[in-house]
């Protein structure tokens, strides 16, 4: 009886350390971040992998028919602050191992965003390239 009660208490212990260490690996993976803006007189869109300087995923999306000031700047955590971002709708996250997956409506137009790539509308986007990518409503 005395051996079970020590090996289910070193397997309680291993299982937190576990949890532990799976969420402080999380924390130095970075998450989304969404930042509205402008381009000129345009509605802009910055998609980024905030806080991995080591990987820059970064593309900007300009809203060619709609002007600056539909929605007041700023920049917002996803999916952490989704519900935050002006014209936002979140429709699928997985956050399991950050930064994951998160799939977004804005402005009529649909961004899934993953480390393998940035989806817009259907149409595949790589994060190297650093074109803008101009959407019409």
């Amino acid at each position: 009886m005395k051996n079970i009660l020590i090996y289910l208490g070193a397997g309680l212990v291993c299982v937190g350390l576990l949890f532990w260490s799976l969420e402080s690996f999380n924390a130095s993976q970075g998450h989304w971040e969404a930042e509205i803006g402008r381009v000129e007189t345009q509605l802009a869109l910055t998609l980024r992998l905030a806080g991995r300087e080591d990987r820059p995923f970064n593309r900007q999306i300009v809203i060619a028919d709609r002007e600056a000031g539909t929605h007041p700047a700023g920049t917002f955590s996803l999916p952490d602050q989704a519900e935050q971002m002006p014209g936002n709708r979140q429709t699928f996250q997985d956050t399991t191992i950050r930064p994951g997956r998160v799939i977004f409506q804005w402005e009529g137009h649909e961004f899934d965003l993953r480390l393998n790539g940035l989806t817009v509308d259907g149409k595949e986007y790589d994060w190297k390239d650093q074109t803008p990518i101009v959407l019409v409503r």
